[in-house]
């Protein structure tokens, strides 16, 4: 199997989404996916992420000016193509996306480390990041309603 740390992450909300905290139950829901042939590091790194998604450490960032542009370094090149940048600097744009937000979204896909990264897999990201942030209610229904329109793919 290769499945990355956002496999296990679909598969786990796609199989045990009426758990009520994952992280709480983080021992039990491991067996599942284990015995579901999940690699334990992967297991490990899916929980790490998700727990991460709630760390509520200030990422400081100046407000951009309106003459800002944002460029991708090399390295988040390797992981956002170009309609990652594109889609994610228009939320930016748009408002959905603060300067933060951008900034966390940006280090939340690099810490999955997830080359065969695509627009679907942003999209639920930014989701995540959002749904797990206070005050951003409404930028998480505008995602919700409009962005995911396509299906995320089912896994196993």
């Amino acid at each position: 199997m290769k499945e990355n740390t956002l496999d296990v992450l679909f598969y786990l909300f796609d199989n045990y989404a009426e758990v009520d905290d994952v992280t709480q139950n983080r021992e039990v829901l491991h067996g599942y996916l284990e015995e579901a042939g999940f690699p334990n590091k992967r297991i490990s790194r899916a929980f790490d992420w998700l727990e991460s998604l709630a760390d509520d450490d200030n990422i400081y960032i100046s407000a951009p000016k309106t003459v800002s542009i944002r460029c991708f370094s090399k390295f988040e090149n390797r992981f956002l193509d170009f309609e990652c940048q594109d889609y994610m600097l228009s939320l930016a744009n748009a408002g959905v996306l603060s300067s933060e937000m951008f900034e966390r979204t940006i280090d939340r896909v690099l810490s999955l480390g997830d080359k065969e990264f695509d627009l679907n897999r942003l999209k639920w990201v930014i989701l995540m990041l959002l749904l797990n942030q206070p005050d951003s209610e409404a930028e998480y229904i505008w995602m919700d309603d409009v962005a995911l329109g396509e299906e995320l793919p089912v896994y196993h």
